[in-house]
């Protein structure tokens, strides 16, 4: 953005530069066509934004500070510039109001009050006649980083977690953070992912750095049917939960104009439909179709006791999937297993469903027997009883066998070894008490990146959601970033 006169007239001038030389292409005859085009539009970008920070730095002086309106501490640093440019104040100016140098109002400015004390931050504030929305939370005592993530830690969130969702930094880890920045910093870094802790998960900020009871909300969670093995962490699993929630309520919001279509209750129209419209059973391929059923899919990669989940709002449904395996078989299973949930109530707007189950433990209810039954008939073509039934003849009850017999099996049926491996030493252990997962194991494709492929999927179709403000956009791109 644009802060100061300075800044104003360079832009000012490079713009009406950019004019001459659009002109100029434009009444320049060239003969590739095709080149002249690409030189028009990138001149046009250019345009549009150096157009754009000229109107917002003169509206800013025209309207008067009454018209700004801040309504998140991550929107105070900008709010602060253009405070300043509305009170009609220059750098200069705002520095003699305060005893300080104009160039320490300039760094200010140009780092975003990062450096700048809490104190600091209120004394600019005044000097401006700023007022802040309700919502923004300024403490008047000191705020201890410290305080914050033991506060965190008491949700269920650990530092892991915080440090790649949540803290608004470029730090690996928490600890890095601690040693790495000043005091001033850190409190402004809690106050930042304070203020996002609040966007996720509704706990209120200055609870945050007090000593009160915290609590989850609670309607997210009542929403739910969850599945939680005795051994699970239920406030992780529950934080994670609200976490996960926040972020596909964003997903829907950027796919609102997705058509939606029923899902077909044949596992083998589903199998047929994939083969027909992409050619290949590929996870990337299944991920497609079910987009193209209006469900969008929304993958993480965080570790712990959430499995995945699917949730439908308002008659809409959104999947989550969070596997750690880099097998490409099992997260299609996951995959349809979800798709199966989304199919089920159809006569209820709004449905939950969270899985918490790690691969060792089982959840005997009719409709998770009934999502696992229909995932594993997508993936091996509504056939998988009978080709795990010829496994067995050909491999004549021999175990040492199976590992030959698998692939042969698959490919001539045209379905995914490692799901038929997967289901093949599931009843292995069902039905004879036989342990086969070793070399089931070893016949797992990890070819590719399951959850790279439906993340990529899913910014094919949210691309740059401008519907969102800055702090969702910031905190869904962190989701769905590699960091960690």
């Amino acid at each position: 953005m644009i802060s100061n006169e300075r800044q104003y007239r360079i832009t000012k001038a490079r713009l009406e530069e950019f004019e001459r030389g659009l002109s100029a292409l434009e009444e320049t005859p060239q003969e590739d066509k095709a080149w002249q085009a690409v030189q028009r539009d990138a001149i046009s970008g250019q345009l549009e934004d150096l157009k754009r920070d000229v109107r917002e730095y003169e509206s800013l002086q025209t309207r008067g500070l009454g018209a700004l309106e801040v309504l998140s501490f991550e929107d105070l640093p900008i709010a602060l510039v253009q405070a300043r440019i509305a009170s009609g104040l220059t750098q200069r100016e705002l520095a003699n109001k305060l005893r300080l140098k104009e160039q320490q109002i300039q760094r200010y400015e140009a780092t975003g009050y990062s450096s700048a004390s809490l104190d600091r931050v209120r004394e600019v504030i005044d000097a401006l006649g700023l007022k802040l929305s309700k919502g923004v939370f300024l403490p008047s005592t000191r705020i201890s980083f410290t305080q914050f993530l033991k506060r965190a830690n008491q949700l269920g969130l650990s530092n892991e977690f915080l440090s790649r969702r949540i803290l608004p930094t470029h730090f690996s880890t928490v600890n890095e953070l601690e040693h790495r920045l000043s005091d001033s910093e850190k409190q402004t870094v809690a106050l930042q992912a304070a203020a996002r802790m609040e966007r996720v998960f509704s706990v209120p900020t200055h609870l945050l750095f007090s000593d009160e009871q915290l609590h989850l909300p609670s309607h997210i969670l009542a929403s739910a049917r969850f599945k939680v093995p005795a051994n699970a962490d239920r406030q992780k699993v529950n934080a994670y939960a609200v976490y996960a929630h926040y972020l596909a309520l964003l997903v829907l919001h950027c796919t609102r104009d997705l058509k939606v279509k029923p899902i077909p209750a044949d596992p083998k129209e589903i199998y047929d439909a994939i083969l027909t419209t992409y050619g290949d059973l590929t996870f990337k391929n299944c991920v497609r179709y079910i987009w193209s059923l209006g469900i969008p899919v929304l993958p993480l990669q965080d570790s712990g006791g959430f499995h995945g989940a699917c949730w439908r709002v308002n008659g809409r449904n959104v999947i989550v999937l969070k596997q750690v395996a880099a097998s490409s078989g099992r997260w299609i299973v996951d995959l349809f297993h979800e798709t199966k949930h989304a199919s089920q109530r159809q006569d209820d707007p709004n449905f939950a469903v969270v899985e918490t189950f790690e691969e060792d433990q089982q959840d005997e209810s009719d409709e998770e027997a009934e999502a696992t039954d229909f995932a594993v008939d997508v993936a091996l073509a509504n056939k998988a009883d009978d080709i795990a039934h010829e496994c067995v003849s050909k491999s004549q009850g021999r175990l040492q066998l199976f590992k030959s017999v698998v692939p042969s099996v698959a490919a001539r049926h045209n379905v995914r070894t490692d799901v038929l491996a997967n289901y093949v030493a599931h009843r292995l252990s069902e039905e004879q008490g036989q342990n086969w997962w070793g070399t089931a194991q070893n016949l797992q494709d990890l070819s590719v990146n399951p959850w790279m492929e439906a993340r990529d999927v899913l910014i094919e179709h949210v691309g740059n959601c401008t519907s969102l403000n800055p702090m969702d956009w910031s905190l869904l791109n962190q989701a769905l970033s590699e960091r960690g």
